[in-house]
């Protein structure tokens, strides 16, 4: 593919993502090869190799998960620009739930004004005490419908005790439960059975069967695939990754609400900005290819040396 150059770049988050770390700064990189961009943006915490890493795989023509998808994205993107035209031409982006690493009054009717109708939010070790809180807030939000995602951190008996005083109502407002467990963990189906909750899966995806009933996929280190409900998320990487996860889910006539709204998790910047405020609908980058076209031109680019 000739010669590759990257941009460094580092995101700051408003606050904590989720129950795997607690760092604030996330490094990453934007790559472009001839016309195209893509991104590079790894979780050591989910198992990813480290950034550089990633660098080193892609400068010795290594091809990892997340360096084959970055090489897809660049591929996709610097055809649509060697042709003058936007990816998301004729395409419709799903609508998005909003991505919500705090639990609070403030942030959900902040969601609610903006006009969401899903929320995600992040459910702590054992999962009881974050589920009974959600079940105490859930009256001031009747229109709301909750996705939860334990990170596998939860435990199947203190989440069965807890539900077992929810009422068919409430229980109905929790759209699907995420990674409630790990998937091979025994207590997966056990969990499905007797709350009688949608289980979503997150993780070792590619080893899902059919009782998972969600599957939530992750264009930055997965192929599209089909499936009776795939919800699409970003990988909370940067706007470019964003971009091309919204493009991946447009593409693929994915129907389901989707997580392509995770940019103002972090500190403000140009790329940030671009994609606007936070809402269910996904403001699409001008520009050709992924869009950003003026932003990316004014980066100083690096060699990647092998």
């Amino acid at each position: 593919m000739g010669d590759f150059w990257i941009w460094n770049y580092e995101l700051r988050t408003i606050g904590a993502l989720n129950s795997k770390t607690t760092r604030r700064a996330y490094a990453g990189a934007l790559v472009r090869n001839e016309a195209g961009f893509g991104c590079l943006h790894p979780w050591p915490e989910l198992g990813d190799p480290t950034l550089q890493d990633c660098l080193d795989d892609l400068a010795g023509g290594h091809e990892s998960a997340l360096v084959r998808r970055t090489l897809d994205c660049i591929r996709a993107d610097g055809r649509a620009r060697e042709e003058n035209c936007s990816l998301f031409e004729g395409l419709q982006v799903p609508l998005s739930h909003a991505t919500l690493p705090l639990l609070n009054e403030v942030v959900l009717s902040e969601a609610m004004e903006r006009g969401f109708t899903y929320v995600k939010v992040k459910g702590g070790e054992g999962g009881g005490w974050d589920l009974r809180r959600i079940r105490l807030m859930m009256p001031m939000y009747p229109g709301l419908k909750w996705r939860i995602d334990f990170n596998e951190n939860g435990d199947v008996n203190e989440l069965l005790e807890e539900l077992s005083f929810w009422s068919e109502v409430e229980k109905a407002a929790i759209d699907f439960l995420e990674d409630p467990v790990p998937y091979f963990a025994g207590g997966w189906e056990r969990l499905a059975k007797e709350s009688g909750l949608t289980m979503a899966l997150d993780r070792n995806l590619e080893n899902a069967s059919s009782d998972s009933e969600v599957q939530v996929l992750k264009p930055a280190v997965q192929e599209m695939k089909a499936g009776p409900r795939v919800v699409v998320t970003s990988y909370m990487d940067h706007p470019l990754g964003q971009a091309f996860a919204a493009w991946e889910a447009a593409r693929a006539g994915v129907k389901e609400i989707c997580g392509l709204q995770t940019h103002r998790l972090f500190e403000p910047n140009v790329f940030i900005e671009a994609l606007g405020n936070a809402s269910p609908e996904f403001k699409i980058p001008e520009g050709t290819g992924l869009g950003f076209d003026d932003l990316l031109d004014a980066l100083p680019w690096t060699k990647l040396c092998s």
